[in-house]
């Protein structure tokens, strides 16, 4: 993509700058990231034994609240076994409410204690779309969805909701993970269930509060031992597909094909690999549009590696964990890609441990895409401080103190939680609340497009991890760039929508249908609004002119597209209603061809086309 000229002279100063620091004798590497933790004074020291964790404002105060899941079942006597919802005070603490709240676990029957424990995931979900989150558990036995009130209190609804089977009191299944999605692009989501001793179960959100079992008719109903899923648009046709990892067994993708046909396609995406899989987590590493995936695999038991697939535009993808030095940590669970510094690129965070091997560190490993060019990661864990030696399991990663940087929330066996917070001093940020309208209300399967004068970066609304599901703000990393120029929303189901200018260091709310839509095919117009552009020279050499008389006052954002879809350049120009708006763009290297041009304001857009031919 071509920058602006104010871009470009931007990046020559950065090039310069660092021309100086290599020849000063200054070392280059990154300053190491610093986290604190800081467990006891947040007030989180009574969560022991844990499992799964997630976080949500369940509270709608304005501040993310955690459900904290014991392993062990449920004994009244025995705090270490107690299920924990803790609300979150706004001033760095937390304070324990989950026996107010009815959501302590104490409904879950008892059973004998399993290897990996009795009580396993927990998922923050606003199944019924009333604006609250709502409670999903997962354990040995009947699984638990718990309506929000409102007014601080939780309501089973299980049983009236469809989400218990026949046999549900006698159920000794270890159901693991749950996965929520609009898998049917109906405005509600749907539930995928996994297990890691007996079968998965598959939900269809009926919109008024229940579900119905699609197990049998997808063809998803699958005797496998699985800890988790993802979901993603892994074929780019517009429906939500589904990943199983998977322990003893090659990991899953199924292809969704609509109206209830899916397909198996891990041997097309070449990601289905046999490595006793655990957790994973899905994001744009390398910065180039496409969502990659990591998975923590035991290399304990197994001696397997974890996996690091890069994603490309069209499988297959490459697996290249061992490569990237990411491929070693131990018995890995929870892991998370997630931008630690707020330089713009994804970081990832592992932990591990088991009852077979005892006090190997948990990973921070540091991207050096932005320093270096390429993508490569370095080992911070040591530096970093996030090198704990507890048996790790469960993991979220979200911004506890509202500071702006994301700190870390891990679960832990036989110790309290560590809570780590992050305080170096980093770039700017931006998060985004997504309010869905014809979509689901939190916007669940969402895509984020960044684009500033920096760079470009992805980010996907998907709030899974281990034994997890959250509900937050969407956050990337903006470095120095103190503006989003244009934020990209593109909501389940397909359609977008841009917000321009967007100020950086802040919490921005996107809500569906107050930004301005735009196509899906860049070459197609959507709303002229005599814009009336023109493009000259055509054929144009090495730059184009872009003219159009202003319908409106305001900044408008002029764009040059390939044919493919992808902007190979961009910039802004200040109008007011009625002047002819004249821009000049650079088109630097891009071949010879067609190209589409589009204009946008908040109130406009058009698209025109043109032929640009690069001087030789």
């Amino acid at each position: 993509m071509s920058k602006s000229p104010l871009s470009y002279l931007f990046s020559m100063t950065l090039a310069v700058a660092a021309v100086l620091v290599a020849t000063s004798g200054v070392a280059t590497t990154s300053v190491a990231q610093r986290f604190v933790l800081r467990t006891q004074e947040a007030g989180f020291g009574s969560a022991w034994d844990g499992t799964g964790v997630a976080v949500a404002d369940y509270d709608l105060d304005g501040d993310l609240d955690v459900y904290h899941v014991s392993y062990k079942p449920y004994d009244q006597f025995d705090p270490r076994s107690w299920n924990r919802l803790y609300r979150n005070n706004g001033d760095k603490t937390f304070t324990e409410v989950g026996l107010e709240a009815g959501v302590r676990g104490e409904s879950i029957p008892p059973t004998t204690l399993r290897v990996f424990g009795n009580k396993f995931g927990a998922s923050w979900v606003d199944y019924d779309n009333d604006g609250d989150p709502d409670l999903f558990l997962t354990n040995i036995g009947p699984e638990v969805l718990f309506r929000n009130n409102g007014d601080g209190t939780f309501e089973d609804v299980t049983d009236d909701a469809g989400l218990q089977g026949a046999n549900a009191v006698a159920d000794l299944t270890e159901t693991s993970g749950s996965l929520w999605r609009d898998f049917d692009l109906d405005g509600d989501l749907d539930v995928f269930i996994t297990s890691w001793s007996g079968v998965t179960r598959f939900y269809s959100n009926n919109g008024d509060g229940t579900f119905e079992d699609i197990s049998e008719v997808t063809g998803l109903g699958l005797d496998v031992r699985s800890w988790m899923s993802l979901s993603d648009d892994f074929n780019h046709d517009g429906r939500p597909d589904l990943y199983l990892v998977n322990d003893f067994g090659p990991n899953l993708l199924y292809l969704n094909l609509g109206n209830h046909v899916w397909e198996l396609a891990s041997d097309l995406f070449e990601i289905g690999g046999i490595k006793e899989s655990m957790g994973a987590s899905m994001g744009d590493a390398d910065n180039d549009g496409y969502y990659d995936i990591f998975i923590t695999n035991n290399a304990i038991h197994s001696s397997q590696l974890n996996s690091f697939y890069r994603a490309a535009a069209t499988p297959p993808y490459l697996e290249i964990g061992t490569e990237l030095g990411i491929g070693e940590t131990d018995w890995g669970w929870g892991t998370e890609l997630f931008d630690a510094d707020n330089d713009g690129d994804l970081d990832i965070f592992a932990v591990n441990g088991s009852f077979l091997e005892r006090d190997t560190p948990n990973r921070l490993f540091s991207n050096r895409l932005i320093e270096d060019g390429v993508l490569s990661f370095e080992d911070v864990s040591v530096a970093s401080a996030t090198d704990g030696l507890a048996e790790s399991h469960g993991l979220v990663v979200f911004d506890y103190d509202d500071d702006g940087d994301l700190d870390m929330l891990v679960s832990n066996w036989r110790e309290p939680l560590y809570l780590y917070e992050n305080t170096t001093i980093s770039g700017n940020w931006l998060k985004v609340e997504l309010i869905g309208d014809t979509n689901n209300l939190n916007g669940v399967g969402a895509e984020l497009r960044f684009s500033t004068l920096d760079g470009t970066y992805y980010r996907l609304n998907d709030g899974i991890d281990f034994l997890g599901q959250s509900i937050q703000p969407v956050h990337v990393g903006l470095g120095s760039a103190a503006m989003v120029n244009e934020l990209m929303v593109t909501w389940p189901g397909g359609a977008r929508e841009v917000y321009l200018d967007v100020q950086a260091n802040q919490t921005f709310i996107a809500r569906e249908g107050s930004g301005v839509a735009v196509s899906t095919d860049p070459s197609l117009p959507h709303s002229a609004s005599g814009l009336a552009p023109s493009a000259f020279p055509n054929p144009a050499q090495n730059h184009v002119n872009i003219q159009f008389s202003a319908p409106s006052s305001g900044v408008y954002l002029v764009e040059v597209y390939s044919v493919l879809g992808e902007r190979v350049a961009f910039d802004k120009i200040l109008a007011t209603v009625g002047a002819t708006a004249r821009i000049d763009l650079s088109l630097g290297e891009i071949p010879s061809g067609l190209y589409v041009y589009r204009i946008t304001t908040n109130s406009a857009t058009h698209v025109g086309s043109g032929t640009f031919n690069r001087l030789r």
